[in-house]
This record gives C-alpha cells, sequence and structure tokens, in this order.
C-alpha cells in the first residue's frame, strides 16, 4: 500500500536497531521452530512434510527434525496412517490459554490508533449491541470530525457503511427482524437492494458509502473476525470534505491490511 508522503506508514515503537539488538538475544533455532508451527497453522487442516516444508521455507529435511521434535513435545501429533500433521493438546493448551488472557479490545485499540496516527482518519469500533450496530470507541483524527455519532450511538444496517459489513457477515437469524424494520422504512424512501449490498461487501470484504447517512461525511468499514470465523467487530473510518477523496482508496487497503492483521492478533481466520 502506498500513502501520500505526508501520511507515511510510521515506525513500530522499538527502532530496527533496537529490533536486531532483540533478535540477536534470541535463540535462532527457537524463532525457525515457531516458523514450522505457524506453517502448520496456515495450512488449516492436517499436512504431509513436502506442504509443511514449503509453507515454512525450508528443505523437507530440516523441516523433518522440527516436526519430530515438536510431535515428541506433544504440541503436534502425526497420524500413524497417513503420515500428516495437526496441532496436538499441548499447542491446543498454550492457544487456549492466550485467548484467555487476550484483551479484544486493548489489542484493537492499539492498532486502530496506529492506522488513525498514520492516516489522519477518524476511526471507531463498533460491536452487535441489543439493538444492533453499536459505537464503543471513538478515536478522533487530525482533523476531526464533528458528528451527532459517538459513543453508544447505534447505526443503521442498510444505509451505514458499518451496518452494511454487519448485513454482510452476521449469522441471517441475528439481522433479521432489525433489516426487516429498516426496509419498510426504505420502501417510502430508497429501497435498497440486500443482496446485491452482501454479495458487493463479501467480495471486498469492506463496505463503503459517502453522504448517505451523515451529509458531508463518507465512511470505510472492515470487518474483523474471531477463531470461530465469526464476525467480533467492525472497524470503520470517517472523512470529511477535509481529506480528498482521492486518497479514500489507498486509505482502504491500509484499513483492511489493520483489519486483516487485528483478526490475526485475535487468533481468528480472514476469510478468502
Amino acid at each position: 500500500m502506498t500513502l501520500s508522503s505526508a501520511r507515511k506508514a510510521e515506525l513500530p515503537r522499538n527502532s530496527s536497531s533496537q529490533q536486531t539488538s532483540v533478535r540477536r538475544k534470541g535463540i535462532q533455532s527457537v524463532e525457525i521452530g515457531v516458523g514450522v508451527l505457524d506453517a502448520v497453522v496456515r495450512l488449516g487442516a492436517p499436512a504431509g512434510l513436502t506442504d509443511i516444508a514449503r509453507a515454512s521455507g525450508m528443505s523437507t529435511s530440516q523441516a523433518h527434525r522440527y516436526l519430530a521434535s515438536f510431535v515428541n513435545s506433544g504440541l503436534l501429533r502425526q497420524d500413524a496412517q497417513s503420515g500428516l500433521y495437526d496441532m496436538a493438546a499441548g499447542a491446543i493448551r498454550i492457544g487456549l490459554a492466550a485467548m484467555a488472557r487476550l484483551d479484544i479490545f486493548a489489542e484493537a485499540g492499539d492498532l486502530v490508533q496506529k492506522f488513525v496516527d498514520m492516516t489522519g482518519r477518524t476511526a471507531l469500533i463498533t460491536v452487535w449491541g441489543e439493538q444492533g450496530p453499536t459505537v464503543i470507541r471513538w478515536y478522533a483524527g487530525n482533523p476531526p470530525v464533528f458528528t451527532t455519532i459517538s459513543i453508544g450511538s447505534r447505526l443503521p444496517l442498510t444505509r451505514s457503511a458499518t451496518g452494511r459489513v454487519f448485513l454482510a457477515f452476521m449469522k441471517e437469524e441475528h439481522v433479521a427482524d432489525l433489516q426487516r424494520a429498516e426496509m419498510a422504512l426504505d420502501r417510502a424512501t430508497s429501497p435498497v437492494d440486500i443482496n446485491a449490498v452482501k454479495l458487493k461487501v463479501r467480495e471486498a470484504k469492506m463496505a463503503s458509502i459517502s453522504n448517505d447517512l451523515v451529509p458531508g461525511l463518507r465512511a470505510i468499514a472492515v470487518p474483523v473476525f474471531d477463531i470461530q470465523k465469526q464476525l467480533t467487530m467492525v472497524v470503520t473510518t470517517i472523512a470529511s470534505n477535509s481529506f480528498d477523496p482521492a486518497g479514500d482508496a489507498a486509505i482502504a487497503d491500509s484499513l483492511l491490511n489493520s483489519c486483516r492483521e487485528l483478526t490475526q492478533r485475535l487468533g481468528g481466520s480472514w476469510p478468502s
């Protein structure tokens, strides 16, 4: 992704020299081994030696030694008949312990704040509440956006970018009642082709609107998924006319990358 020179991606909190220093103090074989485990996770199903070696970027002989160690330690298991490797109880215990200690909103807040610092765009986090999509976090950009939308606001399903992401990715039974109520109102004003909206959002993994909900404001919304591939929250960036619309495509790419990273941090699975 390329942004304007005025909005270059901020550097990580540690400088490159600090990162190099920390990396030198580590044990390289451990780092390589973690890469093998990550390859097994990313393959998403029991896999053979050749596939794991390719996914981890090493030779089959080298990968085999790491796999054997992980099998011996109980982190992986190998099927006696097929020879395929998969996660074992030891890895599952570690994963569950990590999930139990993970503050998803702290993780989300850290990443969204970096996005705001990098782009200057205002952003918000929305979750599904009793009355539909509800704003729970607000991160002011520079210049800030002034609007009646705030923490606690409920956003419509069909006329907001945020709502359309919920509409596209949540289970039908969760959104059905609110969808019917909104569509009944939309028929009297500007009807929305729900199926077309869902298809477009699912293909793009995002939704965008301009002046549909609040005059003078544009919005781009992207989903975040949990370990069960369920929508857990939506991150939305909004902009006034102070921001050139020509930069929206780069902003959309940046937000998409941020939400994909957040999904991975939460142990979730990004849809293919």
